[in-house]
């Protein structure tokens, strides 16, 4: 999947409409299959977004001198 084919936004919103038609549509097999591939190429392609904008994410906190103190932000999951 081209990165710049879809904004993060975009992704989610087709694997919200891929996963909705794959619950309440009776559809056939090969089309299930292939919508099925196409919701975890788009969750790989939203997993890999938001581990690259983690990296960038700092926090602030107030050190014991009162000054601001910059840290690396790491998301438990």
């Amino acid at each position: 999947m081209n990165k710049n084919e879809l904004t993060y936004e975009e992704a989610i919103k087709e694997l919200e409409d891929i996963s909705m038609n794959l619950e309440k549509e009776d559809l056939p097999l090969n089309e299930s299959l292939e919508k099925f591939k196409r919701g975890v190429a788009l969750y790989k392609y939203c997993s890999e977004i938001l581990n690259n904008v983690e990296g960038e994410i700092k926090i602030l906190l107030k050190g014991e001198d009162g000054n601001l103190e910059e840290e690396d932000f790491h998301m438990e999951v």
